[in-house]
């Protein structure tokens, strides 16, 4: 357990007068002292500590003090509320980040390895915006292919696709559709698509998806990714629609 606790900030000495004093329920130092053994100078220095972070609570009865350890689904909430919080001020964050930069975020992903990461990432997402030929997603990564379509329903994510007018990619559409329903919409490109392109928040991803030639392109850059959902805005509006049959 004191490896799980780490992860939340504390130190190994920290996680085990926290798991001694959660143990005890309202106790005195002294008692927290013999349960964790330590000495009691340095269990002291540490549950200030905490008490300073919200683990421990200190509770005055008489003229004594006792301290008690917060709950670990109190642990949680207050943990799930530090990351919505931050959350809300991610958007700044890379706005600053890429203002001091002075240039997007590139990385590239090689192999199958690489791309299935990539489609890991989009599923924690809130809407993808494509334009592919999804029968090369389906043909090469069938289980990325279940695995996105299902997180469409699961997490909700609103899906456009301005699709490759082939057979084959209008086959891999319709089965798409079957499990996505109204969170997904498509319409026909006028010429060639080939691989499969997507942006989602602030980030552009261009793929390549051949059998041996395996890597895409991933763009975090906020003026990036505007512009180009202006772009497919634009191509949206003069595409035919695709209505799955």
């Amino acid at each position: 357990m004191i490896p799980a606790l780490q992860t939340l900030g504390l130190n190994e000495k920290q996680a085990k007068v926290y798991m001694a004093t959660l143990a005890l329920g309202t106790s005195s130092v002294k008692n927290i002292a013999t349960k964790c053994e330590l000495k009691r100078p340095t269990v002291y220095v540490y549950l200030e500590e905490m008490l300073k972070s919200g683990f421990i609570h200190k509770i005055t009865i008489g003229k004594k003090e006792y301290y008690q350890a917060l709950s670990p689904k109190a642990v949680e909430s207050k943990l799930e509320e530090n990351v919505s919080s931050f959350k809300k001020q991610i958007h700044e964050l890379e706005l600053l980040q890429q203002s001091e930069q002075g240039r997007p975020g590139v990385q590239v992903f090689e192999g199958e390895k690489g791309l299935l990461h990539m489609y890991e990432e989009m599923k924690k997402t809130r809407e993808l915006i494509f334009w592919s030929d999804l029968s090369s997603v389906e043909k090469i990564f069938p289980d990325a292919y279940r695995k996105i379509n299902q997180a469409t329903i699961d997490n909700k994510i609103f899906t456009r696709e301005i699709l490759a007018d082939t057979p084959d990619a209008r086959a891999s559409a319709k089965r798409w559709a079957v499990t996505a329903g109204e969170n997904y919409s498509a319409r026909l490109a006028s010429g060639p698509v080939f691989n499969d392109s997507v942006i989602y928040d602030n980030v552009v991803c261009f793929f390549r998806l051949q059998e041996f030639n395996l890597f895409v392109v991933r763009i975090e850059d906020v003026t990036i990714a505007t512009t180009m959902k202006t772009m497919f805005e634009m191509a949206w509006r003069s595409a035919k629609p695709f209505i799955p049959k």
